[in-house]
């Protein structure tokens, strides 16, 4: 009876170990993903700009991200204001424009951060809008960070600067009457429009894969050290009972 006991305890800690170093082989194997990820956005924000025109944009969406580099008109009656958003340590807004390029195609711009008036809330940011035609130049990602959002974007058309917690394509055509390009431009450069744009480097997260791979080893080490000291002990345990039986 105690011999099944204990085949059964060593079975269940040897299937133990092999799962927590499957999970850490795992982890490893997503901080290598995320490693490729990372030196592909190191790559794009290096790279020199592609020039782009209406009939390239759906490549660019198949390229994310690639820097870019795109020549037309800001439209400031579309705009949007991102709001509690943070750069630098402050709190503040994101300025979205739309980009009308000379075919008639439109891409959203992420123009860059302003920080919120700390007397008055309410109160935007005051920023440059140039009339005429200008090149922008950035980097072409997929969409901008997302924060927690409570409730719905508030709607537009009433004549009010639009303030949203977050940027819905859908929500955005709808509202604004236009069709966008399904990825915007994180705008560098040209600092002089009361705009910051010190974005921080993308994050993909590895070094979190790599704590978590250490965990799952560790564990595993854990329960193989446990095991081989009971194991042990009961070892030794066996062989001093039939010594005792004999006193």
């Amino acid at each position: 009876m105690m011999r099944s006991r204990t085949l059964v305890a060593l079975a269940a800690a040897l299937a133990m170990i092999v799962l927590t170093v499957s999970l850490g082989n795992w982890q490893l194997r997503r901080a290598q993903e995320k490693l490729l990820l990372q030196a592909s956005w190191d790559r794009a924000g290096q790279a020199e700009p592609i020039r782009v025109a209406g009939p390239g944009l759906a490549d660019i969406g198949r390229q994310l991200p690639v820097r870019v580099q795109l020549r037309g008109r800001l439209l400031f009656e579309h705009e949007v204001w991102l709001d509690n958003r943070q750069m630098d340590g402050q709190a503040g807004l994101m300025l979205l424009t739309p980009l009308k390029l000379a075919d008639g195609a439109v891409v959203l711009v992420n123009r860059g951060f302003a920080p919120r008036d700390a007397r008055d809330r309410s109160r935007l940011p005051a920023v440059a809008r140039p009339l005429d035609e200008v090149t922008i130049e950035g980097l072409a990602v997929e969409h901008t960070a997302r924060v927690l959002q409570l409730g719905e974007n508030a709607p537009a058309g009433d004549g009010r600067p639009v303030l949203w917690q977050n940027l819905d394509f859908d929500a955005f055509e709808r509202a604004r009457g236009l069709t966008v390009a399904r990825w915007l431009v994180q705008q560098t450069g040209g600092s002089d429009d009361g705009l910051r744009r010190n974005w921080p480097r993308f994050d993909a997260g590895i070094d979190k894969h790599r704590g978590y791979a250490l965990q799952w080893y560790s564990l595993a080490a854990l329960i193989a050290g446990l095991t081989l000291f009971f194991g042990m002990r009961q070892w030794r345990q066996a062989k001093l009972r039939p010594q005792r039986a004999d006193d």
